[in-house]
């Protein structure tokens, strides 16, 4: 299977999904500072509709992200972050300028030393999502959990234990295929 094929169809089917303007003028993907082009409509306003547009981000990029983060990323990850430049809000957006800005944000020590990788902020709960990499060198097994990111300032980033980190998180789904499915192909 094409992963990145796969992700930016997904990418695009759930862009279609919410991509209705009202009556009053809005729509889900509208935003302040939207760069020209990515804009939908070349008009001069505060706020603009945004459009998909393909990722610039390359190999190099996602190595030296790898090598901050001190973890080798999953094959879907990858194509996840280097697929399209967007402002979607369930996922960190990825706008043209600094594509890794958000991604960057959730690094956590402590996550990434003890083998996950932080790659979704759950902003409504403030939980955060990670993939498990350590469980499996088989990423169809590396799961995916969240962890309330206050139970994480509790705990001491030199002294923890994987599996004291592990009885806080909680299991969502088996894989990132399965949560890119569940986000972006299954939601209405």
């Amino acid at each position: 299977m094409d992963r990145k094929a796969y992700i930016k169809n997904g990418f695009e089917a759930y862009y279609a999904r919410y991509n209705q303007v009202t009556e009053e003028g809005f729509c889900r993907w509208m935003r302040p500072d939207v760069p020209d082009v990515m804009k939908v409509a070349d008009i001069d306003e505060e706020w603009s509709r945004w459009k998909l547009v393909p990722s610039s981000v390359s190999h190099d990029d996602v190595a030296a992200l790898e090598e901050e983060f001190g973890l080798k990323f999953p094959e879907w990850y990858k194509a996840f972050i280097s697929t399209y430049h967007h402002y979607f809000d369930v996922i960190p957006e990825q706008g043209m300028d600094e594509p890794f800005d958000r991604i960057k944000d959730m690094y956590n020590p402590l996550l990434c030393k003890l083998g996950y990788l932080p790659f979704s902020w759950d902003a409504e709960y403030g939980k955060l999502r990670c993939i498990d990499l350590q469980e499996s060198l088989d990423e169809e097994k590396c799961g995916i959990y969240e962890i309330d990111h206050e139970i994480l300032f509790e705990m001491d980033e030199e002294n923890t234990e994987r599996n004291e980190l592990k009885e806080s998180l909680i299991f969502l789904y088996p894989n990132f295929k399965t949560y890119f499915d569940h986000t972006f192909l299954e939601r209405e």
